[in-house]
């Protein structure tokens, strides 16, 4: 056999080894799939809590959905939540799904919406993924409270006031018109349509807000800010270390402009009259359109400045 063919017949050996081993890790994965089928336990609970003029929500939890939104009718505080329990045995999740707690309370003028994992006395640690969804309906006037870990949340079409605080949690706000101040690590934002002022504190978190009819604020630490100002938005305000900050603007701009990088560029339209310079490692640009227009102002450090 000359070498031409041995070569041949070694690479067809070599292509059949490869055909079964594949065929083999296929197996192994549908074995893996089939052993590895999640069973799913849930529970659902629901309540109704009497509200007055002047009360206000207060929402704790863990590893939760949480939405807000206005009661359809009534004045009452409505609540619901799907707490499920996820794991290859049907009695492991079962068990597990034991361990979920959800309270309501009112004290003075309060009310108090709490869903975590509380063990009893000699309960193992849950094995589970375990979840929960909560709803909560309440009158659109009616102030929030909520601080949410390992979960997102999605207020929307309210009037009262609003605060949040969230660690790995991501924010999705449509629609508010009442003041929202929001305290986030981890968990990226999401605002729209926003009438009240704004007031925003993240560390590694990605910030977008359009819509802005308020004034804004927003401190941010490793985490991109991306901010609309329009026809109608107030005084913006943004301190940013280690993260980019985009600005949307108009065409001309509404707004006069004070923007600083150190350590960074500011990137501003061709079109517009900005002034701009630098000193040492900090790059400036600005443009002044005369007094009683609102002031859009950026300092970053480590990052990118851009008005477009």
């Amino acid at each position: 056999m000359d070498a031409m063919h041995r070569r041949l017949l070694i690479n067809q050996f070599n292509d059949m080894k490869k055909i079964l081993f594949l065929f083999v890790l296929l197996l192994a994965a549908g074995g893996t799939a089939a052993q590895g089928a999640l069973q799913v336990v849930t529970k659902t609970v629901q309540k109704s809590i009497a509200w007055k003029a002047g009360y206000s929500v207060e929402i704790n939890c863990e590893k939760a959905e949480v939405e807000v939104e206005p009661v359809a009718s009534g004045s009452n505080v409505a609540v619901k939540a799907e707490m499920s329990a996820r794991h290859p045995q049907l009695d492991s999740a079962k068990y597990d799904l034991t361990a979920w707690q959800f309270v309501t309370s009112t004290v003075g003028k309060k009310i108090y919406i709490r869903a975590y994992i509380g063990l009893r006395g000699g309960q193992a640690l849950p094995n589970s993924n375990l979840k929960v969804k909560i709803t909560v309906q309440v009158p659109a006037q009616c102030p929030v409270t909520l601080s949410n870990k390992f979960g997102k949340a999605k207020l929307q079409h309210l009037t009262g006031a609003i605060r949040l605080t969230g660690e790995f949690c991501a924010f999705t706000l449509l629609d508010l018109q009442g003041g929202v101040r929001i305290q986030s690590q981890y968990g990226n934002i999401d605002g729209r349509q926003l009438s009240g002022s704004v007031d925003l504190q993240t560390k590694r978190s990605a910030v977008a807000l359009t819509g802005l009819r308020g004034d804004c604020n927003v401190r941010s630490e490793y985490g991109a800010v991306s901010v609309e100002a329009g026809s109608q938005t107030g005084n913006l305000h943004i301190q940013s270390n280690k993260g980019d900050v985009t600005i949307e603007t108009g065409s001309p701009p509404r707004h006069n402009f004070t923007l600083q990088a150190t350590y960074g560029e500011v990137k501003v339209p061709f079109n517009q009259h900005f002034a701009s310079g630098s000193t040492g490692n900090t790059h400036n640009a600005s443009l002044q359109q005369g007094a009683g227009r609102p002031q859009v102002s950026v300092e970053t450090t480590f990052g990118k400045i851009t008005v477009q």
